[in-house]
């Protein structure tokens, strides 16, 4: 079972600034902080980004591939890559797909074929317009077909226990649900194909 890793406001700031340390010695210090076994506490991860207007190329310490991101031509964008907020949805799609498998592990359920479809919509008064208010998803919602090996359809015990464990357990899921956005999912399940 993976712990959660929560230190104190003092150790918050000391770790805020963990970019200056190398990542081992960050390691151990979480660990130290922490009274909870140290089996995946936390993913340190590090984002940099370079562009110039809305063209940006995105990298991930550590890892060898990049992306790029763009805008829309209403923002003032080229629209040569996918934009931010389309990129917050691919993530919402992608989260629950791995989160998917690493519930269906530790529950020894076999996944096939995943099928995921996400709607958004975004208000632009405030962002592209300057009013007040909350610059956030006005909604969002999941369309998700799984194939599992679990029997019953859609709707049996089991099915809604992992949907309800890939829900709770899925950071970008959370994420969005508690930013107060009106967040909606719908899942299917579907027979493996060629079988169990």
């Amino acid at each position: 079972m993976a712990s959660t890793f929560r230190a104190g406001s003092a150790a918050r700031a000391f770790l805020g600034r963990r970019s200056i340390l190398p990542f081992r010695t960050t390691q151990l210090l979480a660990r130290q902080l922490s009274t909870t076994a140290p089996r995946f506490q936390s993913i340190p991860l590090r984002i940099d980004g370079t562009g110039t207007g809305t063209l940006q190329k995105v990298t991930i310490e550590g890892k060898p591939y990049q992306f790029t991101a763009d805008t829309y031509t209403l923002l003032g964008g080229q629209d040569s890559a996918p934009s931010p907020v389309s990129y917050s949805l691919a993530s919402l799609s992608s989260c629950n797909q791995v989160t998917g498998h690493v519930v269906a592990r530790d529950h020894g359920i076999t996944l096939g074929k995943w099928q995921v479809t996400v709607n958004g919509l975004l208000p632009t008064a405030v962002l592209v317009n300057g009013e007040q208010g909350n610059p956030n998803w006005e909604s969002v919602s999941l369309e998700l077909r799984v194939q599992t090996d679990i029997e019953g359809g859609s709707e049996s015990a089991k099915f809604r226990h992992f949907v309800s464990e890939v829900e709770r357990r899925c950071p970008i899921t959370q994420l969005f649900k508690l930013s107060g956005v009106k967040y909606s999912s719908s899942w299917a399940n579907e027979p493996l194909e060629g079988g169990k």
